[in-house]
């Protein structure tokens, strides 16, 4: 049997190409690997269709060629409609391609998307295990009804299944396979380089117990936290070097340090071994002390980024429901700069219940903190999160808003339209924002006398090229 597993291109036709830098899909990668593990006479093939930069009829002619029994598509939000169009040429070129359709988006919306005429699966959540005896059950024609974490068309209905229980641990999953990905293609965003090292994505937990009412990770991974065992996260790295030559990761757990004891065990077994990778990871305000960050330093870490939200303490707690603090957020940033790890934050602008006022309390944070990198984004309702429900039942969503816009820097306008706040103020307070920001003279001196290495002139040279791309596209 053989199995196409697509990633669709998207930053053609919706997204905004180079915010996000050129990640590889290790979605696609664990199930790829998963499957191989498990069954090595399946034979699986990745086709990364937005690292590719390819044209649906370049899609078309690609499956015409492979000719695959199953095509397993991931889809985003923003995907969505790329992703349904490669459905449509998959059952074009040959009707009796099974079509699966997984990610955040159709786990989200199993039925709506299993609803689609040239859908004929959904994997619903968590995919390895799933994926493999929907695999088994369509090559032994054995039914479907057993396989938990499904939904599928039988008899002219939609049926779902029940959920998938959660993998208890994670080090069971062979590590993705990106011997199957143009693993030379990829490069982190401008924001997060931090070497002149080959890079790739890396993940070492799943989850978030945390409930921020935009954030869509608990779609996929609930609010259940599972981390991986730090030397499984190391053996990861030491093949990518070895078999790929790749040293520059970036840990894309949403709360690296969380667990410091696992966090610190984690240097510790770098150092050990003495790696000499170069890593950024992702963190919370008032997850780090100086101990940790210390040890993080001596083991390679060369940024850290923290998702601080707002600069307005009641928008924090009460609207996107935070639980933390702007004095958490000063004394981590001030700790992780005394460490000489490069510091990064997000902000969202735009939250149902925000004002001008808000915003510009904001933007001063921003400012007062003065962080290596400030990522200013608009409140997006992606599907499955409390901002989505609240945005649909407000009437909040503007009128012609097409899927491609729910990206986080997307070539439309703003998804939502706000009683105080129209689609065209948060785009102006958004460009006011990066403006405001990266104009300082302060931030610019900081930027010229910190210049040291190729890297650093690499990524003033794409952060201007990001910044040219934002300002024509507003």
């Amino acid at each position: 049997m053989k199995i196409l597993l697509i990633n669709p291109p998207f930053t053609n036709y919706g997204g905004l190409e180079g915010h996000g830098g050129k990640a590889p899909p290790l979605n696609l990668g664990y199930l790829a690997a998963y499957v191989r593990d498990k069954k090595r006479h399946y034979g699986s093939s990745i086709l990364d269709a937005e690292v590719l930069g390819m044209t649906f009829e370049q899609i078309e002619d690609h499956i015409k060629r492979d000719r695959p029994d199953i095509v397993g598509i991931t889809s985003s939000t923003p995907a969505y409609i790329s992703a349904i169009r490669i459905s449509k040429i998959c059952k074009d070129a040959d009707p009796g391609i099974k079509v699966v359709m997984g990610g955040i988006h159709p786990s989200a919306f199993p039925t709506e998307t299993a609803m689609e005429d040239t859908i004929d699966f959904v994997v619903v959540g968590e995919g390895e295990i799933t994926f493999l005896e929907l695999l088994n059950a369509i090559e032994n024609r054995s039914g479907y009804k057993d396989i938990a974490g499904i939904a599928y068309k039988e008899s002219g209905r939609i049926v779902r299944n029940r959920p998938r229980d959660l993998i208890d641990n994670l080090d069971m999953l062979p590590f993705p396979a990106r011997d199957l990905m143009p693993h030379s293609l990829y490069s982190p965003p401008p924001t997060k380089r931090v070497s002149t090292f080959k890079a790739t994505s890396l993940t070492s937990a799943r989850g978030c117990p945390y409930n921020c009412n935009f954030c869509s990770a608990h779609v996929i991974w609930t609010r259940r936290y599972r981390y991986r065992s730090p030397g499984n996260v190391i053996d990861e790295m030491q093949q990518c070097i070895t078999d790929f030559d790749i040293r520059e990761f970036a840990i894309t757990d949403e709360l690296f340090t969380l667990n410091k004891e696992r966090a610190l065990a984690f240097c510790e077994g770098l150092l050990k071994r003495r790696m000499g990778v170069a890593w950024v990871c992702m963190s919370r305000a008032g997850q780090v002390d100086e101990q940790l960050l210390r040890l993080m330093k001596q083991a390679g870490c060369k940024e850290i980024s923290f998702g601080l939200e707002s600069g307005d303490e009641e928008v924090l707690s009460k609207i996107i429901h935070k639980k933390n603090t702007l004095e958490a957020a000063r004394q981590s940033i001030r700790l992780v700069k005394k460490a000489g790890i490069r510091t990064h934050a997000s902000y969202m602008i735009g939250n149902i219940g925000e004002t001008e006022e808000t915003i510009r309390k904001t933007i001063n944070f921003a400012k007062e903190l003065n962080t290596d990198i400030a990522a200013f984004f608009i409140a997006t309702p992606l599907p499955g999160t409390e901002l989505y429900e609240e945005a649909v039942k407000s009437g909040y969503i503007r009128t012609g808003v097409s899927w491609n816009d729910f990206s986080p820097l997307s070539k439309g306008k703003p998804v939502m339209s706000l009683p105080n706040l129209s689609s065209e103020d948060l785009l102006r307070w958004h460009r006011r924002a990066i403006r405001e920001y990266y104009l300082r003279p302060r931030y610019i001196l900081k930027k010229i006398f910190g210049l040291r290495s190729k890297v650093d002139f690499l990524n003033i040279y794409n952060g201007l090229r990001l910044f040219c791309r934002l300002e024509q596209n507003q």
